[in-house]
């Protein structure tokens, strides 16, 4: 989805825009992929840094932009390394269509999984956090000799507890996401530092991929954390006029991947932060997905979202609701502002989690109309941090 085409139906007379980065699409992803990893930040070419008989894990962020053309220069240069096999590991977050798709990328050259991080089996331990809570990470992840992380750059996650690396809690066991879900002074308190499962596995290459304001990829760079924290920090866009307005559109730039409830959720959290408290944030999506799980709980201010009462065995982990971190964002953003939503879904559907209906360009016209003033966040969910629910008010 582009929002190109409708930024002439806002009719505030005075509108801002907000990007992502400061950089425009990148011209060619995957050269300039191939180029970032021969000559990182801060370490050796990615090639340099594998010995013959290597094991090699790439994960994926799927919402990163053009992740398969990002992916794809990553194969051919690990095939041209002493790597002795490759294994690609995807996220939870990855859309059917998305995970067949870098399938297809990797082809023979490696196995490719989804993670569970409710399956015992498919995780390995990895250390207490400083709570003394088990930390668990996916199994590819823990027995690589060699791991490479590909990650979307938001700059928000400079400003949260997220690991640039997107190991934690993205790869981790659903106990540990769980704890991470707390509110923030509990999180603070009782959960790891999401740096430490990096430090544990000795990871330190980091391949980040920012995005423009189309979803596509802008900026590509490959280094240790400090580079990237320091790449990100000189990529974030900051507008002229950075106060917040009353109306807030944000839109969902980019494929089929970003159309889901997790990247509604960032947008909107990202968009809280540009908004007056009690304003309205208009979500401009296609997204297709009907509510299911923890959504459905997000309009019940008296039910307790995601609740796990069951006994569990020692080795049992918790089962885990996708529909979780989307749900405790949302919750709290209902309650705070006014929020509509440009989908695919019926008026039905999305009233009754306390989300209004906006149908088309013309409706946004008239609404815009009626504001002075009016701030755009283009793609939105690669604007904000990566779990945006660790920073939502509450």
């Amino acid at each position: 989805m582009n929002f190109e085409s409708h930024l002439s139906e806002i009719a505030s007379a005075d509108s801002s825009s907000h990007s992502p980065v400061k950089s425009g699409p990148c011209a060619d992803p995957f050269e300039a992929t191939l180029s970032a990893l021969r000559a990182p930040v801060d370490y050796p070419a990615m090639t340099a840094a594998i010995v013959p008989g290597d094991t090699v894990a790439v994960a994926v962020d799927p919402n990163t932009p053009q992740v398969l053309r990002i992916l794809s220069a990553v194969i051919q240069l690990l095939q041209q390394s002493d790597a002795d096999s490759i294994s690609v590991v995807v996220s939870d977050e990855a859309v059917p269509s998305t995970m067949q798709a870098i399938t297809e990328v990797v082809g023979e050259a490696g196995a490719v999984e989804i993670h569970q991080p409710s399956n015992r089996e498919a995780l390995r331990f990895l250390g207490p956090d400083v709570a003394a809570h088990p930390i668990y990470l996916n199994r590819l992840l823990v027995d690589a000799d060699f791991v490479l992380p590909i990650t979307s750059g938001r700059c928000g996650d400079l400003d949260c507890r997220s690991d640039l690396h997107g190991f934690f809690p993205t790869f981790s066991d659903s106990a540990s996401r769980l704890r991470c879900l707390g509110p923030p002074s509990q999180a603070s308190a009782d959960s790891s530092d999401p740096n430490e499962p990096a430090m544990l596995l000795g990871a330190q290459l980091i391949l980040s991929v920012t995005s423009s304001n189309s979803g596509e990829a802008a900026d590509i760079n490959a280094g240790t954390a400090i580079g990237i924290r320091k790449s990100l920090q000189e990529a974030r866009h900051v507008p002229a006029s950075n106060s917040p307005t009353s109306l807030v559109v944000a839109s969902l730039d980019g494929d089929q991947q970003q159309q889901t409830w997790q990247n509604v959720a960032r947008a909107a959290a990202a968009a809280s932060r540009r908004t007056d408290l009690g304003g309205t944030i208009v979500l401009w999506t296609k997204l297709s997905d009907a509510p299911t799980g923890c959504l459905l709980s997000i309009y019940e201010n008296t039910t307790e979202i995601g609740g796990h009462s069951d006994t569990l065995g020692t080795d049992e982990l918790p089962a885990w609701d996708p529909t979780l971190p989307p749900a405790c964002t949302l919750r709290n953003l209902v309650q705070e502002y006014r929020i509509l939503l440009h989908s695919d879904l019926p008026a039905e559907e999305t009233e009754a989690l306390g989300i209004g209906k906006i149908q088309s360009g013309e409706e946004l016209s008239n609404l815009t109309r009626s504001f002075a003033k009016c701030s755009i966040i283009r793609a939105a969910s690669l604007c904000g941090a990566t779990y945006d629910w660790l920073d939502t008010p509450v």
